[in-house]
């Protein structure tokens, strides 16, 4: 282990407090950006906002590559907690702005700690996986040399002083769609097209539908709605469909066999659009961007910190700056948190001194690159 880099405990977790108590949806986090703007200011740091949605791009360093990113999610999740509706940090992302705010204060009082230019990114709308493409749209990034990215882990992943070096983030995919029919009176069905009997065809499909692969991956139809009343055949209904792999070539082939499966259900009067298709990239392992990682955890944890990546079903939108081009090698950081019961929960908790191993960590694999 390394010698400690020095942090401000007391002000990392002023951070964590004030923004754990101002959680903001997806493109609504504007309380959140002033103060991550306030807090920059004291510091020192230029930033400059997004135009048209929430969030900023700080810059330390005078352009001179390599160019180095630093991302951290905002927002949070509207959620039901003791039987009140409100929105709540049950994703962790309180704690990783607190966290990429003091990376940002130590580079800015130790510019001459890396080589090149640190771009700190606190993005909007991780939630919706929509928001680092907007990011990306909107021009303010340039092509990244490097890109870190951080998350906190669930305890049954990870453990407190434990951290992985990637997270190894499946490739998702969802798809809102309407089915369009014939309406009719339920004593004459023949005269109609019933949207249910499509879905329950469309369903089948899509539950047959089988990869050449030994690694998990699914594909389930998660909302269906349809019809108003019992006597009448419905015309109408929409579904979602949830679709996961671990790679992102899998998920290319899963597509196309959906999409066959949708070709085949439509014909006659039963038509199926697709209203929406959001897609979250899987991780793009990058070894040079791991190693330097990896070299972080170590000198921050010890040997017993690192951990072999573990496997996760869940997704992230950050693989969108790898897969659109914008970040050549990038990888995230799984801290261990001792983080209960699990992620997207109201009222989760975690111990915030791994926030201090995070800023440690994060620091560490910036000044190694």
């Amino acid at each position: 282990m390394q010698e400690t880099i020095e942090l401000n405990t007391e002000e990392i977790y002023q951070d964590y407090n004030y923004l754990h108590a101002h959680g903001e949806t997806a493109f609504k986090e504007t309380v959140t950006t002033n103060y991550l703007a306030k807090r920059l200011d004291e510091m020192g740091v230029s930033y400059e906002r997004f135009d048209d949605f929430p969030g900023l791009i700080a810059t330390i360093g005078d352009g001179s590559r390599p160019l180095i990113g630093v991302r951290s999610d905002i927002d949070a999740l509207k959620q039901e907690y003791q039987g009140k509706v409100g929105v709540h940090h049950s994703c962790g992302h309180d704690s990783h702005m607190s966290i990429v705010l003091q990376v940002a204060k130590y580079f800015a009082a130790n510019p001459d700690a890396f080589r090149g230019t640190l771009k700190i990114i606190f993005q909007p709308a991780e939630e919706t996986v929509t928001g680092a493409e907007a990011v990306i749209k909107t021009g303010k990034l340039p092509k990244l040399d490097y890109l870190y990215g951080l998350h906190v882990c669930a305890k049954d992943e990870l453990s407190m002083d434990q951290a992985e070096a990637i997270i190894p983030d499946i490739a998702t995919r969802t798809y809102f769609m309407t089915i369009t029919g014939k309406t009719a009176h339920a004593g004459r069905p023949w005269l109609g097209a019933n949207v249910i009997d499509a879905f329950t065809d469309l369903n089948e499909r899509f539950k047959q539908i089988k990869l050449d692969t030994d690694t998990p991956y699914s594909i389930i139809t998660t909302m269906f709605q349809a019809g108003e009343s019992s006597n009448i055949v419905p015309d109408k209904g929409t579904l979602a469909v949830d679709l996961r792999t671990k790679t992102n070539d899998l998920m290319d082939q899963m597509q196309a066999k959906a999409f066959a499966a949708i070709d085949a259900v439509q014909g006659g009067d039963i038509k199926i659009t697709m209203d929406e298709n959001d897609l979250s990239p899987a991780a793009i392992p990058s070894k040079v961007a791991m190693k330097n990682m990896s070299q972080a955890i170590t000198n921050v944890l010890g040997t017993d910190g690192l951990v072999d990546p573990v496997p996760t079903q869940g997704g992230d939108d950050f693989h969108f700056y790898t897969y659109d081009g914008v970040a050549k090698e990038t990888t995230m950081l799984g801290l261990g948190c001792d983080l209960t019961p699990g992620l997207h929960v109201p009222g989760m908790t975690f111990d915030k001194r791994a926030m201090l191993n995070g800023a440690r960590i994060m620091i560490d694999a910036i000044r190694l690159t």
